[in-house]
């Protein structure tokens, strides 16, 4: 169970390892890759969400950088329902984020916010996450039907103020994917190359 109150942790990092854990000649200046986190919230294979995922994570990968895809809608995360209730799979997600140099969400639209499953996620953080996730680089993701200035007010806005305000992280970009609706429609758009650069400079 993941405590809800706790101190501030601070890590002096070079990438993803501890700097006193690594080799004097790397901690002089040898570039060492990132690891990017990719939370993919939608619970369609294939979708729309699914496929800036993937391409972002090409990008990720064409960089010499490495990342993991966490497909939300295939893990045990109930919503919130009280304290002390079971963790299930968000033991995993914790401790996937903390691993991580960068975080990125991935998410459909409903109701001009996040998936469901996404949600849970977020209302399952604990408190003292700030602390946990500090300097994490994050970026985002969003599929949706609406024209792309309605995704900026409600989703990207949302997303600022949940991650950007909250947790205090530096936005490193966002792809919003406005105007797609069915299942693949992305494919046909300009989208899936504007993840992949996002990826490729993350």
């Amino acid at each position: 169970m993941y405590s809800r109150h706790g101190s501030r942790k601070r890590l002096l990092r070079i990438g993803a390892i501890p700097v006193d854990s690594i080799p004097r000649n790397l901690a002089q200046g040898a570039i060492i890759s990132k690891h990017i986190l990719v939370i993919q919230g939608s619970p369609t294979k294939g979708g729309n969400a699914d496929m800036l995922a993937d391409a972002f994570i090409e990008g990720v990968e064409a960089a010499g950088n490495t990342a993991t895809k966490l497909e939300i809608a295939d893990m045990n995360i109930a919503p919130y329902t009280a304290p002390d209730q079971p963790e299930g799979d968000m033991t995993q997600v914790m401790d996937a984020m903390k691993a991580a140099d960068g975080i990125v969400i991935a998410t459909p639209t409903y109701r001009m916010q996040f998936s469901a499953q996404l949600k849970a996620v977020m209302d399952r953080m604990p408190f003292d996450a700030h602390d946990d996730l500090a300097g994490k680089e994050p970026a985002l993701l969003v599929a949706g039907a609406s024209p792309e200035e309605v995704l900026v007010k409600d989703v990207l806005a949302y997303y600022k103020m949940c991650f950007g305000e909250s947790l205090e992280w530096k936005i490193r970009g966002s792809v919003l994917a406005a105007g797609v609706f069915a299942p693949g429609q992305v494919a046909a758009t300009p989208y899936l190359d504007k993840a992949r650069e996002l990826g490729r400079t993350f």
